[in-house]
């Protein structure tokens, strides 16, 4: 089972004056998979290296995938219709799947003005996808996609269906990332001129606020072990010279203790 993401060409100009971002999604996705025993994953960062449609197209024809996934945020979610799009063109047979924030709530609009995508996950992606991977390898999903919890999809017919939900991961420690897949050169906060990193110490938030999506995205809030982090921040120091991080928590204080442990760990 081969499997290719793909991070859409997009840039907004603002937030890249300070560097290139490395995607954590595919770390923590790619690692998930392979605990799942999925370990022919690609990563093919079309935003970072620049490629048109054309460069995207040869990859996806080199690697041959069974299965291509792609994420987008809003602005970046026409481009990455079209890469998947650009799969299907490829090989009709590949099994297109977006993911993140803009396909887990537009999900009826984009099946519509994409049909060419076979299923959109929704919310937390690693296990949805795991479980989707498992369909595809199977044989199931071809047969009767509503099996796997957390996507969305579209009928022949044209009608959206969405399955139940998955239930969030409540163990953040079951996800090791697989930081390797990355190439590391790229990814630059310039101001310190040091590759930069953005762990994962909690995701959701316990607050509500009608201006924010996380909390809905996430559903649940779910804490880290701090050492657990500590621990992928210094592989990613030793392993990977990072020198500048991100930390990624929607509300990193308020679990005083894990967060008080999670600093002094780190000194």
């Amino acid at each position: 089972m081969r499997i290719l993401l793909l991070h859409p060409n997009y840039h907004s100009g603002g937030a890249e004056i300070a560097g290139n971002w490395p995607p954590a999604w595919v770390a923590y996705l790619t690692g998930y998979l392979k605990a799942g025993g999925f370990h022919d994953v690609t990563f093919v960062d079309a935003m970072t290296h620049h490629l048109d449609d054309e460069a995207v197209r040869a990859r996806i024809a080199e690697l041959k995938p069974d299965i291509v996934g792609c994420t987008a945020i809003t602005p970046a979610i026409y481009k990455a219709e079209g890469l998947l799009k650009i799969a299907k063109e490829v090989d009709p047979a590949i099994v297109t799947v977006l993911g993140g924030i803009h396909g887990t709530f537009m999900y009826p609009q984009v099946l519509k003005e994409a049909p060419w995508i076979d299923a959109v996950v929704r919310g937390e992606g690693e296990q949805v996808f795991l479980n989707l991977v498992r369909a595809v390898d199977d044989g199931s999903f071809a047969r009767d996609r509503s099996g796997v919890k957390g996507i969305a999809y579209a009928e022949a017919d044209g009608r959206i269906v969405a399955t139940p939900a998955e239930p969030p991961i409540q163990d953040l420690d079951r996800i090791t990332p697989d930081w390797g897949i990355l190439e590391w050169d790229k990814y630059l906060y310039i101001p310190m001129n040091r590759r930069v990193a953005i762990p994962n110490f909690a995701r959701g938030c316990p607050f509500t606020c009608s201006f924010c999506s996380q909390w809905k995205f996430w559903r649940d809030y779910r804490i880290r072990d701090p050492k657990a982090v500590v621990d992928e921040i210094e592989d990613l120091v030793r392993n990977h010279d990072v020198g500048f991080f991100i930390l990624a928590d929607e509300e990193p204080t308020i679990h005083r203790r894990k967060f008080i442990q999670f600093c002094e760990l780190l000194i």
